[in-house]
């Protein structure tokens, strides 16, 4: 049985297809996201140095530690976030229900603001606008995040973060005054 198709009404267009088109705020946003992690990352000094244990001393006082917390974090800041960064990741990837759960939750809201842009959606009868739909994907989620331990997750990542960050930044030898090893290889090196 042959069905009586129009071929002038085909246009071949999809209706809602998913568009990939990106909002000029948003390039603008993602410009300055990226622009701040290059930035990061030019700032981030050389592993070797940061990880030098011949610059690793106890503080004498407490006054010594906090001026060298101070110091370390401002000079160190861009690899202090990388760890970070790595911590995280480490968190997200081991744990595989909040990795979907976080997937969906990214994708649900990459969704809405570049398919939806503003339209509202009709669901079993219902509209919703846009901030509905947000709180939709929040409450899809949210049992996903619950099941696994996410802000446990968090506080943990934060709280690790803190004492490595610190016993680094309280540990290592903020001043310039050279090692015995260092005016050695001083030495060998003006003699060439």
């Amino acid at each position: 049985m042959a069905a009586n198709i129009d071929l002038d009404k085909i246009s071949g267009e999809i209706e809602n297809a998913l568009t990939t088109d990106i909002s000029e705020e948003n390039k603008s946003k993602l410009s300055k996201i990226k622009d701040w992690f290059k930035e990061r990352r030019s700032e981030v000094k050389p592993w070797g140095e940061f990880f030098n244990t011949r610059k690793f001393v106890r503080p004498s006082n407490a006054s010594e530690a906090t001026s060298r917390l101070v110091s370390n974090v401002r000079v160190y800041q861009a690899n202090y976030i990388m760890i970070c960064m790595l911590m995280t990741f480490y968190c997200i990837l081991t744990s595989p229900l909040l990795l979907i759960g976080l997937t969906m939750s990214v994708g649900g809201c990459l969704y809405i603001s570049t398919k939806g842009q503003g339209k509202t959606i009709k669901l079993f009868g219902k509209e919703f606008s846009t901030i509905q739909q947000y709180g939709l994907v929040f409450l899809i989620c949210m049992p996903l995040f619950f099941f696994a331990s996410a802000g446990s997750t968090v506080f943990w990542i934060i709280g690790a973060s803190m004492v490595i960050i610190g016993a680094h930044a309280v540990m290592l030898s903020a001043s310039t005054t050279p090692t015995p090893l260092d005016m050695e290889m001083e030495g060998v090196e003006t003699m060439k």
